[in-house]
């Protein structure tokens, strides 16, 4: 099977990347937007200039990975955003489908307002971020495409992440972590993840499915735990309110998985 991952340079995209080396039925492709990187197996895809991805393989199923994804970042760009995440992303995946692919787009938990835990994939949808709406926007789209999976999920996590690489630097350096306690989200291992879209790669499912954490945490509790798991004192983790940023919170992220 003939694979793309759109997006390689994106956490889930390495990590799919790599996990796909070692499986014999998967002939895996995975874009890069680093020039040094382009080689037969990284094609040279930026969303920002999607007229230069010129298609010359028979791609089966193509798995979208790269969106701009900071819900600041959205919210201050909304046009320069929606082109990426909406228009370039649909225009990109129209041609690859019209080809024949199946195309594997990754959603998240924003398209809902996080008032209710454990949202079903048929639930209605009523974001309340940018990148929410985006989302929403380009599910509706991806889901007029012949051969379509999308795929909703929560927080991903993995020991490079960003934020978890920023508090170990802090907490080395004999410094306090600060935590929002005022926002929640829903942690999945992204070897959940990867398996998942695995699962939906070979048997090329048509749908919407999600995949989630089993609760909803706090930033701060989570940060505790954390902490601890390294050996240091909760006393490190100081508590932070979102409302004070000026960023809306949210109860809930949870999904009901469902694959």
């Amino acid at each position: 099977m003939i694979v793309l991952i759109i997006g390689g340079d994106s956490l889930i995209g390495s990590a799919l990347f790599e996990y796909w080396r070692e499986d014999k039925t998967i002939q895996c492709y995975s874009s890069t937007r680093n020039n040094h990187l382009v080689s037969d197996s990284r094609p040279y895809i930026d969303l920002k200039k999607p007229e230069l991805f010129k298609i010359d393989k028979h791609y089966e199923v193509v798995i979208l990975c790269a969106s701009i994804s900071s819900i600041v970042s959205c919210n201050l760009n909304k046009k320069q955003t929606r082109i990426i995440n909406v228009d370039n992303t649909y225009s990109v995946s129209k041609k690859l489908s019209q080809l024949g692919a199946h195309i594997i787009f990754l959603s998240s938990n924003q398209v809902f307002d996080g008032t209710v835990p454990f949202k079903k994939n048929n639930d209605s949808k009523s974001p309340i971020s940018e990148y929410g709406k985006q989302k929403v926007d380009t599910e509706e789209l991806i889901s007029g495409l012949k051969r379509f999976s999308i795929l909703r999920l929560t927080k991903v996590m993995h020991p490079e992440l960003s934020l978890l690489l920023k508090w170990k630097g802090i907490l080395e350096n004999g410094e306090k972590i600060s935590a929002f306690k005022d926002m929640y989200f829903s942690p999945i291992d992204i070897k959940k993840v990867i398996g998942k879209i695995d699962f939906l790669t070979k048997k090329k499912l048509v749908g919407i499915y999600h995949c989630s954490g089993c609760e909803d945490i706090s930033y701060y509790d989570f940060a505790i735990k954390y902490v601890e798991e390294l050996g240091y004192s909760k006393e490190l983790v100081k508590e932070d309110f979102c409302k004070k940023k000026g960023i809306i919170p949210v109860r809930f992220t949870s999904l009901m998985s469902d694959c």
